[in-house]
């Protein structure tokens, strides 16, 4: 009989949480109407709705009225982005302002702030994947509009101290508006939204176990927005569309239960991962760990959910190839761009050559992750790159 894979990719995709499968299932079943008909079908919809969104902003730390329900985490940063620099005649915002991103921003914020045809202006990283203060004054003045930063890293775990990156802002370029990417830091940690003091944020449902295609983009009040959908003017004409009650439900749901446990969840995946950096690093003196130091957990906050290495003279593709037939699911770093055979931007960012960067592999766990199964990813792992390594001549 074939062995069940370990899932070890839960940073690409988590897998479908129990209570988001009923509560959609719940909605599909007595609300499956149309939220903006009038009729009793379409009300129990919306009741269903506005009820999840009343959930989702009292753990979101924001107002409901202030959420757009979208289909992902992408489409929620194209929304910030292209909406906000769409608008015209604001007086705080210069004409063609100019977009602020760090360097190790997901590709749908780079990707959608360049796309906007104004000036993108990046803010370095240092070693660990930390957006310095310095680095990000440097690109900040009047002319700066929109600035996009990261609440925690996809591939590296680093989370940003966005307090202290906000009140910069708010000191050199108050008239910009700042995006918060939370797309893996929802689920993981609690966040107050209202209190981080941003005006956009974007979360991504599938991140923590809700079912793909739905995610948020907060709003904070009197930020205008240009839609990128027009239609029938739902959601206060910041996306139209047929609201999808059920989805938004099995997201409040999934995210209730992912936050019950977060705090348990991450101090154990702490430990484990420490575990097996030992065990890797006593093994494979060459072996490196992304966006920690020498103590792991030191330097800064991060994710303990996340563990990347590099080796020299190991290919990362050819690497995670491997582990999947030894029955491990890894990737080489974000899904979206392993499957391009890219080397990582943000492993770049980090000062790492190009040929390290192409031998990264990240490792990523969630609740359904056990202490035996990171343990034989550590024990597979120093095997395949052995295996791997060119022979002393």
């Amino acid at each position: 009989m074939d062995r069940t894979p370990v899932y070890l990719d839960w940073n690409a995709t988590a897998p479908l949480s129990d209570a988001a499968r009923a509560a959609w299932l719940e909605a599909q079943t007595s609300a499956w109407g149309n939220p903006t008909s009038v009729h009793a079908l379409g009300q129990a919809a919306r009741h269903h709705l506005d009820r999840a969104k009343t959930d989702l902003a009292r753990m979101l730390g924001c107002r409901a009225h202030e959420l757009v329900a979208t289909s992902g985490g992408s489409e929620a940063n194209a929304l910030a982005i292209r909406g906000a620099t769409a608008i015209r005649g604001v007086a705080t915002e210069p004409p063609d302002a100019a977009i602020v991103v760090s360097a190790v921003e997901h590709s749908s914020v780079l990707r959608n702030a360049a796309a906007t045809g104004r000036q993108v202006r990046t803010a370095t990283v240092d070693a660990l994947g930390r957006v310095t203060v310095d680095s990000l004054s440097a690109v900040l003045d009047a002319q700066v509009g929109l600035v996009c930063l990261q609440f925690a890293n996809n591939e590296i775990g680093t989370v940003q101290d966005v307090p202290a990156l906000v009140a910069l802002v708010r000191q050199r370029a108050p008239q910009a508006l700042v995006l918060l990417d939370c797309a893996q830091g929802a689920g993981k940690r609690r966040l107050d939204l209202a209190a981080l003091g941003v005006d956009l944020a974007s979360v991504a449902g599938h991140k923590f176990g809700a079912p793909k295609g739905v995610g948020l983009l907060y709003v904070r009040t009197g930020v205008r927005l240009n839609p990128l959908i027009a239609g029938g003017r739902q959601q206060q004409d910041r996306r139209s569309g047929t609201e999808d009650a059920a989805a938004v439900c099995a997201l409040t749901a999934a995210l209730a239960e992912s936050l019950d446990h977060a705090a348990v969840v991450e101090a154990r995946l702490a430990g484990w991962f420490t575990t097996a950096w030992l065990h890797i690093s006593q093994d494979l003196p060459l072996a490196r760990r992304n966006g920690a130091d020498d103590r792991f957990n030191a330097g800064g906050d991060r994710l303990a959910s996340v563990l990347s290495l590099v080796h020299p003279g190991v290919s990362g593709e050819a690497l995670v190839a491997r582990l999947d037939l030894a029955g491990f699911c890894v990737s080489t770093g974000a899904a979206c761009m392993a499957a391009r055979g890219e080397p990582s931007h943000v492993l770049l960012a980090l000062g790492l050559p190009v040929e390290w960067a192409r031998s990264a592999v990240r490792v990523s766990a969630g609740p359904g992750t056990t202490e035996a199964e990171i343990d034989a990813f550590a024990t597979a792992y120093v095997r395949e790159v052995a295996a791997m390594r060119p022979s002393p001549t």
